[in-house]
This record gives structure tokens, sequence and C-alpha cells, in this order.
């Protein structure tokens, strides 16, 4: 779980200065250099029973802004972040470690069925960030997807294939995911679900 940290902090391409990320091969990098999370999500989850407190989906960054969560923020999109300038890059794919750190099995599809996973972000100028900084929209792609749409025809309604083929075309989209899209377009499966979803899933 991310703790809440006090005072400005450098916030540079890979991320948060003195943020830490055991699996570096699957998470982080330039395009995922902040985890964002909508914090009115914390009372979404509690209205379907899970508690958890603040940082508990494991973001660099609980964003209160009122209408700004997974089905509005779009990919591509740009803000002004205290001092660093950062775009959004695409949906969080939850993982087997969400679901281990909250002892709850079935967590994360839990997650892919309800949309709330968060989004990542990448970082166009670097810059120092605090708590409270203010969060300016500079500019937002008029056909790019939304952050929940890439997620639901990624994670949960497999067998929208219209709505994949939109997605294999949408800008901003990354290029693993537009070839994923493509091989289920194709009539492949996916091959890395169960090892992402974990062994109990």
């Amino acid at each position: 779980m991310k703790e809440e940290v006090d005072g400005r902090i450098h916030l540079g391409p890979l991320g948060l200065a003195g943020d830490e990320q055991a699996d570096t091969l699957n998470h982080g990098g330039p395009d995922k250099a902040v985890l964002v999370f909508a914090r009115h999500r914390y009372d979404d989850w509690r209205r379907l029973g899970l508690d958890l407190p603040e940082g508990g989906f494991f973001e660099n960054v609980t964003l209160e802004a009122p209408g700004v969560d997974e089905s509005t923020v779009v990919l591509g999109e740009t803000w002004r972040l205290g001092g660093a300038v950062v775009q959004v890059t695409q949906p969080r794919s939850p993982c087997y470690k969400l679901a281990r750190r909250w002892g709850i099995d079935d967590m994360v599809r839990r997650a892919q069925q309800t949309g709330w996973v968060g989004w990542y972000l990448r970082v166009v100028e670097p810059g120092a960030v605090a708590r409270g900084d203010d969060v300016e929209l500079l500019e937002r792609p008029s056909d790019a997807p939304s952050v929940g749409e890439v997620s639901r025809v990624l994670n949960r309604d497999k067998r929208d294939l219209d709505g994949a083929r939109r997605l294999i075309d949408a800008p901003g989209m990354p290029a693993r995911w537009v070839a994923k899209l493509a091989r289920r377009v194709a009539g492949s499966l996916d091959s890395d679900e169960a090892r992402r979803l974990g062994p109990d899933a």
C-alpha cells in the first residue's frame, strides 16, 4: 500500500522520487510512471462492501476532482499536475497481487467488472508535486477512447469484437494492447490472462 507523503516531491520520467516498485518487469517504466485512482471510487467500493484505506489500490495519486474518473478520462489527455506536465497513457490492468495484499480472492475480477481500476500517466515535463496540488486539463483529444472503455473491452467484454476493432484504430492505444486486440479479432485467446489474474482466480 502507498503511504501519504508530506512536502514537495520530484516527479521524473520514471515516477516519484523515492517510490519503490517490487515488480519492475510488469510495473513502472515511462508509460506507467504514475498510477492515479479517483478518490470517490473508495466510496463506490464501500457501497459494495469493500472498505479499503486510501492508497489501498497502490496508487501514487489519489485524485479528488468531481466528475474525473475512468468514465471521463481519455487516452492522451494532458494535465498540469503541480509543477509537472503529465499525459494519460492507459488504464490499469489489476493483477493478483492486489487480491493477495487484501486477502480477497475475487478482488481482481470485481475490479475488472466495475472498471474502477485507475489509470497511468507518463511524464511529459518533470517537476515537483505535493499533496493538494491543483490538476489542470491542458489538452484533450476529441476522438480518443476513455480509459474505462479500453478497460472494458480489454478485460471484461472480450467478445465485443466491434469494440476491439475500434480500439485497434484509436489514437493513443499502447502498441502491445493493439497487438493483443488484433489477435483477439483474429480468433486467438489471451495467453497472458491466467498469469496476470493469478492461480486462484
